[in-house]
Formats: C-alpha cells, sequence, structure tokens
C-alpha cells in the first residue's frame, strides 16, 4: 500500500525517478514494470500500477457501454492517459499531455501514497491544496483537532463492537 509523501524532481525530459519508498512497495507487491500515467479530474497526475489501473477498469467494464459516467470518465483518463515502463534507473516517463498541463517538467514535485496509486504534483500546487483543506470554510469554522478527531474514531470503534 503507498503512503505518506515523498518529495522528487521531474527531469528536463520529463521523467519521474520514482522515490526508493514507493519503489519498495511496487518490488513487494510484485507490481512489474509497468504503470498507467493519467488524471481523473485534469487538476492531479495519478501514477498507477498497471495490475491496480486494471481493477479500476474492470469495475468499469461492468456498466453499460452508452453509461453516459463510463464514456466520460474513459475519454477523460485517456485523453491525459499512457502506459509506461519503468527504465533500470526507476524512472517514469509522463505522457506528454500530463507534462504540459501540469508544468511538471524541470520541477520539483511531492509524490503522494493513496493506498493503490501515487499522486504528483508540483511542490507549490500541493502545498496550496493542503492549505485549502486545513483553512477554515468560513470565519466561525476552525479545523478539526486531534483530540476530536480520536473521540471521533474512539466512538465510532465502540459502535462497531
Amino acid at each position: 500500500m503507498f503512503r505518506g509523501t515523498e518529495e522528487a524532481k521531474v527531469d528536463e525530459k520529463g521523467r519521474l525517478k520514482l522515490p526508493a519508498d514507493f519503489m519498495k512497495v511496487v518490488a513487494e507487491k510484485s507490481y512489474g514494470p509497468k504503470f498507467f500515467i493519467t488524471s481523473r479530474d485534469g487538476k492531479v497526475t495519478e501514477i498507477w500500477p498497471m495490475q491496480e489501473w486494471e481493477k479500476e477498469e474492470e469495475k468499469k467494464a461492468a456498466l453499460p457501454e452508452d453509461y453516459p459516467a463510463k464514456l466520460a470518465w474513459m475519454e477523460i483518463v485517456n485523453s491525459y492517459g499512457g502506459v509506461v515502463e519503468i527504465d533500470k534507473q526507476d524512472r517514469l516517463m509522463l505522457p506528454k499531455k500530463i507534462r504540459e498541463k501540469f508544468n511538471l517538467v524541470n520541477e520539483e514535485v511531492d509524490v503522494t501514497g493513496l493506498q493503490r496509486f501515487l499522486m504528483v504534483r508540483s511542490q507549490r500546487v500541493a502545498e496550496q491544496r493542503i492549505e485549502s483543506l486545513l483553512a477554515p470554510k468560513d470565519g466561525l469554522a476552525q479545523p478539526m483537532g486531534i483530540d476530536e478527531a480520536r473521540r471521533i474514531l474512539a466512538e465510532r470503534e465502540a459502535q462497531k463492537q
């Protein structure tokens, strides 16, 4: 399972060297050399081991061929997407559309584990996103404190028992 965030750099050719901690997961899970790189929302880059991406495709395959949401999803992910193989230096060539859309050439990036896939975005964009998640939604609201989060989790665990 991919977790945590690591800093990395996309080089001048658009190649991303996967951080060592994430390469360990790739090896442990025997994912192999193929990955699908795409964006599902037009905002961030996603790197999926091909085995995990195929599970996503299987979910969509169960829907009718003419289902509008399925067609839109397929159009978006395939427009941005590309199958790539990792090289011997643990680098992935980002698809041209991804490199250009997200300005990722010669850029410092955050690579964040989201369980079955990795999210890649410039460090500036990542910082802005985290700040927006932590910022109050209105003048009165405050971000949830750790004590409150623990209390809510404890209550949920108690309800399960």
